[in-house]
């Protein structure tokens, strides 16, 4: 809690003789815990405070419960990856940042070449460790600024922010590729997975962030049809490998 917290809690009590609130405290044996508390002045005939007495629950439970929720509502629970509804919102913000910056940004729709052989195969046990280790790779080409979303099975969408030209947008792309084209191991089993790409750029090939998504979802499908393991830029003029 920053100093502004206390300022405002100490001059309700010194205006209005109460405060009510959540924050977090500290028990003799040091553990941390979160706190409801109603704080109140207590005085005596001539009212002068003499005191003030504090009544307060501990909600660490339910602030912890709170959190698993917004954990679920917005991160794919398998790869802990943020899923199609955080992905909204961090695509809006990143369609208003490139706005403001006058750059370009890359929506990649990526599909893995071969999953589902590997999922038919092995199990869906083994199915899924691949598409954990799938999204640890991914975060690893990942910058601060950037996001990888997991929208179920074995899509995912990736977005780099801040580009300054095409030269930019393609290098991180076949950097996804390169990432992902490195064998698996996985126990006993060594997975090879290729990924076919679609990407869509603002402002050139789309201004919202759905016209976006479905035009770096069309052109995944091209990247599918050209033989996997490639990359294809939506629009005719700008088609890649």
């Amino acid at each position: 809690m920053t100093p502004s917290f206390f300022v405002a809690l100490w001059r309700a009590l010194l205006e209005e003789g109460f405060w009510t609130g959540e924050l977090w405290n500290r028990k003799k044996n040091g553990e941390i815990y979160a706190e409801i508390a109603s704080i109140a002045a207590v005085r005596d005939d001539t009212g002068r405070v003499t005191h003030y007495v504090n009544v307060f629950a501990d909600i660490t439970a339910l602030k912890d419960s709170q959190r698993r929720l917004e954990n679920l509502a917005y991160h794919d629970p398998l790869t802990q990856l943020p899923n199609r509804a955080l992905l909204a919102d961090r695509l809006q913000q990143a369609i208003a940042q490139a706005k403001r910056q006058r750059t370009l940004l890359a929506v990649c729709y990526l599909d893995l070449d071969g999953f589902k052989q590997i999922n038919d195969t092995l199990g869906h046990a083994v199915g899924d460790r691949l598409l954990i280790a799938v999204a640890e790779r991914l975060r690893t080409c990942m910058r601060c600024s950037d996001t990888v979303a997991r929208l179920g099975g074995d899509e995912f969408v990736v977005l780099f922010g801040g580009l300054s030209d095409m030269g930019e947008c393609e290098c991180a792309v076949i950097r996804l590729l390169s990432t992902l084209a490195t064998p698996h191991v996985l126990g006993e089993h060594s997975l090879a997975v290729t990924a076919s790409i679609g990407v869509a750029l603002h402002p050139l090939d789309g201004d919202d962030a759905d016209t976006l998504l479905r035009h770096a979802d069309q052109a995944m499908y091209l990247a599918k049809q050209a033989g996997h393991n490639r990359y294809w830029l939506f629009g005719a003029e700008r088609c890649s490998r």
